[in-house]
């Protein structure tokens, strides 16, 4: 049997609660109660990227299927086929209970890679700081394009959390850096490619992140215009920026007040001044069984390493955020996935907000949408080949396809 940790478990514990509810207890003979749970599946998050080279955007996400006391974890690859649609996807297990996913070229082959993030590979323990997360690293097959090897496993420590892969130490090489979402650690693993053997990583080195921020998101965004590339994380009340020095290494924390339980970060340039900006999703007081404070913070870079914030409300449980252009004008819009656990009846929501030429780095809620029931991680991608951005969840997955008017999207449809 396996286990989940972190985030993973949490919605873990609301499925089978939801379950027992709604099933209620089968009465049998002598008195005795119970009811048998029927196999469902967890998902975790989904990545949208061409991965076998032929220019069209496909779809992977890690997920399990749970039967009784069995996990059956994989990762699901959706290849885009010459007609718009996607063929039964190909399925490549792996050893344990998976939850981030993010996709680069580790090697240096010129082919993208799959990186699955595991939060704990021993069964958690009661008062004990979580320390067994790592790396299953899925290499893509030389041969075969959008095709994968065998997962390889990679020790991170910590409860490894999102990954990226870039280069950080100013050799030139790909590196791995993992958030650790560890709430006590509060900080970033890094782990270099190793010398002379591509795709190979040195052990992680901790990078200390301040004090009391377990990381739940990370992106990847050269944010003070010097061409190299820095780091953003989302850290329970805040977003912290780490930038890089030259020659490598990461500079001390910078910190953004971002509310509460700030689960998501994304970075571009926003408002079209060639900076780069920032837009942190924070879900509000919904994780601790509360309603109200959920958000989006945009943070524009006004001056070179100065930014100025301001608070959207969205619907309670803001997971994730995505930017993207989302009705054709040209200009980066934001789309929020919102999931409330403790809730038994209401789908996760995604809400598109839009900005305009004439308001430019301000944005306004367009719609609040129904997604799938648990969806709680969000991509963009022009999934039909119509020119249009589409909402991906990963629930299914599913894909919400932009419609002929500009902005507006169908309900979510599964890929399969």
């Amino acid at each position: 049997m396996q286990w989940f940790a972190g985030r993973l478990g949490k919605g873990i514990s609301f499925a089978l609660g939801a379950a027992a509810l709604l099933l209620g207890p089968a009465c049998g003979g002598g008195g005795e109660s119970g009811f048998v749970l029927p196999p469902f599946w967890v998902w975790g998050q989904v990545v949208v990227a061409d991965l076998n080279g032929d220019g069209r955007l496909d779809v992977a996400v890690p997920a399990t299927l749970i039967d009784g006391g069995t996990h059956r974890n994989s990762v699901q690859v959706f290849l885009r086929d010459a007609a718009g649609g996607f063929a039964a996807p190909s399925t490549y297990p792996l050893e344990f209970d998976p939850w981030n996913l993010c996709v680069g070229d580790v090697d240096g082959d010129g082919r993208p890679d799959l990186i699955v993030s595991i939060q704990a590979s021993v069964p958690p323990q009661a008062n004990v700081i979580g320390d067994s997360g790592g790396l299953l690293i899925l290499r893509q097959d030389p041969v075969t394009p959008g095709h994968f090897l065998p997962a390889t496993w990679v020790w991170t420590g910590g409860g490894a959390g999102p990954a990226a892969v870039v280069e950080l130490t100013g050799d030139g090489r790909a590196d791995v850096v993992v958030a650790d979402g560890v709430f006590v650690h509060s900080r970033l693993l890094l782990l270099a490619q190793a010398p002379g053997l591509p795709g190979a990583l040195l052990p992680p080195v901790p990078v200390p992140v301040g004090s009391g921020h377990g990381f739940r998101d990370l992106a990847v965004a050269d944010v003070n215009g010097d061409g190299r590339p820095d780091l953003a994380l989302a850290g329970y009340d805040c977003v912290a920026i780490l930038y890089q020095q030259p020659g490598g290494g990461l500079a001390a924390p910078v910190f953004l007040s971002a509310g509460l339980k700030v689960d998501g970060v994304a970075a571009a340039d926003l408002d079209g001044d060639g900076r780069v900006d920032l837009v942190a999703a924070n879900a509000g007081n919904a994780p601790d069984g509360g309603k109200g404070g959920a958000n989006v913070t945009v943070f524009l870079q006004n001056q070179p390493g100065s930014f100025g914030a301001t608070a959207i409300p969205v619907v309670d449980g803001a997971r994730q955020v995505v930017i993207g252009d989302l009705n054709g004008d040209g200009l980066p819009d934001l789309a929020v996935i919102s999931l409330v656990y403790q809730s038994l009846s209401t789908p996760s929501k995604v809400t598109v907000l839009l900005q305009t030429a004439a308001h430019r780095g301000a944005f306004s809620v367009a719609a609040v949408l129904d997604g799938t029931m648990n969806a709680n991680f969000i991509a963009l991608g022009d999934l039909d080949g119509d020119g249009r951005t589409d909402l991906i969840l990963n629930e299914g997955p599913s894909v919400m396809l932009q419609t002929a008017v500009p902005g507006t999207f169908g309900p979510p449809r599964s890929l399969r």
